[in-house]
């Protein structure tokens, strides 16, 4: 669950950015002074403006629904992943002022391309300064193949060049258009929020909104469904502590001569009670680092473990469509293993009293005279 929440939280920000500052409606300057000032006064780590549009891609194979970002590439990789998570061509490519593109590989399965063939791109755009729309098509060439990791933007999402595409607009509509968006990276995402509130106070050309506004019902459901699973995990552990109660109360019923015995020969019931609460404790902890040491090595493989498993089986345990990733990852936390590990011993403690208690109370007299 730590791996899967870190892992979603880097890739959707990646995508999203920490904070979306949206032009107002009266603004049609293509500035960039003020993210610029921002960026040198080291408040932000980097800012991009960009185009989103929803269009139609269309290949000798087959269509497909997607979005389109217009990036400037250098901009972009202030505050993106994509140049990191490319699996075929060159991200570097985007910057040449032709028509290239990005597609994420879903896509490209979808469309059966590759770097070096041609896709039609199809387009509606309002123009600034009238309720028209006008239609935009064009021919861009595939040039690189990204894999960011989540299905949902593999199968969504392309990137081409921001100036080249403003000047294909020009050209062949003769509508001014400008970008509408820029994405700004934090140096921590956590203070999004008070970046957005003081950033709105001081601006009117701009309204901003931090990624917890877009994706805040998401990360709530996944912190808390990690709760709930932690627990139903300390549950199971209450659970497995019965497996001491039931053994220990079983060892007292077999042992129970012995036991009569050692306190006929002046055994004290402190004595005996020490007895079972070290074997209790003894079995705690063989199973505590057994489990932990399990634990840890089935963490760190558990990819490919679950890879193994559907393999072996022919099934799918996690559909990429539902979980978003397409990789299981796993980040250990050692505060919870001591969490974890004082909880089961705190358990087996108590686990241990009951039974020590019950050995304590063995009356031999009783004990001898039904055994003769």
């Amino acid at each position: 669950m730590n791996g899967f929440e870190h892992e979603l939280k880097e890739k959707v920000l990646g995508f999203t950015s920490h904070v979306t500052a949206f032009k107002s409606q009266d603004n049609s300057s293509n500035s960039l002074e003020e993210f610029e000032n921002l960026k040198l006064k080291k408040h932000i780590l980097g800012y991009s403006p960009y185009i989103e549009k929803e269009i139609l891609l269309s290949s000798e194979s087959g269509t497909a629904n997607a979005f389109f970002r217009a990036v400037n590439p250098m901009l972009e990789k202030d505050v993106g992943m994509i140049h990191k998570n490319m699996i075929f061509g060159s991200y570097t490519q985007l910057n040449d002022d032709k028509n290239n593109i990005l597609i994420g590989s879903g896509i490209a399965s979808k469309l059966a391309v590759n770097v070096g063939d041609v896709i039609e791109v199809y387009a509606y755009f309002k123009s600034n300064n009238s309720t028209k729309l006008f239609p935009f098509k064009e021919n861009y060439f595939v040039v690189g193949v990204f894999d960011a990791g989540i299905y949902e933007y593999n199968n969504a999402y392309t990137f081409i060049n921001l100036n080249s595409f403003l000047n294909n607009l020009k050209n062949n509509n003769k509508n001014h258009i400008t970008f509408d968006s820029i994405r700004i990276r934090l140096q921590n995402p956590l203070n999004a929020f008070s970046f957005a509130t003081i950033f709105n106070k001081n601006q009117d050309k701009y309204y901003a909104q931090d990624w917890s506004y877009t994706h805040q019902a998401l990360f709530t459901a996944i912190s808390n469904e990690k709760r709930v699973m932690f627990i139903i995990l300390m549950l199971i552990v209450a659970i497995a502590a019965f497996n001491i109660i039931s053994s220990l109360l079983m060892l007292v019923m077999s042992k129970e001569k012995e036991i009569s015995i050692l306190l006929v020969l002046g055994a004290k019931q402190r004595d005996i009670i020490l007895i079972f609460l070290y074997q209790g404790l003894i079995l705690g902890m063989i199973g505590i680092v057994f489990g932990v040491v399990f634990g840890i090595l089935l963490s760190s493989n558990i990819d490919a473990v679950i890879l193994f498993i559907e393999s072996l089986f022919n099934i799918n345990l996690m559909p990429v469509e539902i979980y978003h990733l397409s990789k299981i990852p796993s980040i250990i936390d050692y505060n919870n293993i001591l969490f974890i590990i004082i909880y089961t011993f705190i358990l087996t403690l108590i686990s241990a009293i009951y039974p020590a208690l019950k050995a304590s109370g063995i009356n031999p007299a009783t004990i001898f005279r039904g055994n003769n």
